[in-house]
């Protein structure tokens, strides 16, 4: 793996472990044991190294996205095994790597953020269209509104207000939201995969 890879890859684990603030370029140079200015050689400064940082965790949850659609049988084994996956971030990703985002690097966030909600929508109609098309969700959902209202809920995990973080376990919330959410909108051809897959 050549500098350049090393380093984002360092650097991502310590962002995501650490936080943004509490990560310098000084600990990402000790952690690969190399030199400060190695490190600076690459990237200019701590900002262009976040940014790549970020398009390379989106490059890589693209990938990840195909790679489950593709290899899922239905959409409902779809939809759990992201959920899985979702789960692994959350108890990955120290919840101060958000905060840093959005108060130090508010452009960058807000770049990603909008992204991010373009690709979930997409995604959240494309599979609950198959999911009608293959008998597994009603035939009379309003396809967008479905959609709209999951990635809401999802939102609602990053609320302190609504799920303060030492009284709930995220990861459980986030579970039971995606369970509950997806059997509300199966058939019963649906819901016994679901309940299948949770035996």
């Amino acid at each position: 793996m050549e500098v350049r890879e090393r380093i984002i890859e360092e650097a991502t684990t310590q962002f995501f472990k650490f936080g943004i603030r509490n990560v310098t370029m000084d600990d990402i140079a000790v952690s690969l044991g190399i030199s400060k200015r190695t490190v600076y050689e690459t990237f200019q400064n701590k900002s262009s190294l976040v940014e790549t940082c970020l398009k390379k965790m989106e490059v890589l949850q693209d990938e990840l996205t195909k790679k489950i659609i593709s290899e899922s049988a239905n959409v409902i084994e779809c939809i759990f095994a992201f959920m899985e996956s979702g789960i692994k971030a959350i108890k990955a990703v120290n919840p101060v790597f958000f905060k840093d985002m959005e108060k130090f690097y508010p452009q960058v966030f807000k770049s990603i953020e909008s992204e991010s909600k373009i690709r979930k929508s997409e995604l959240g109609i494309k599979l609950t269209k198959e999911g009608i098309e293959n008998g597994l969700f009603r035939k009379n959902l309003n396809v967008e509104l479905v959609s709209k209202i999951f990635q809401e809920q999802m939102n609602m995990l990053a609320d302190e207000n609504i799920f303060p973080r030492d009284k709930y376990d995220l990861s459980e919330v986030f579970k039971n939201m995606t369970i509950n959410f997806t059997r509300g909108i199966s058939t019963l051809k649906g819901i016994e995969i679901i309940d299948k897959m949770l035996t």
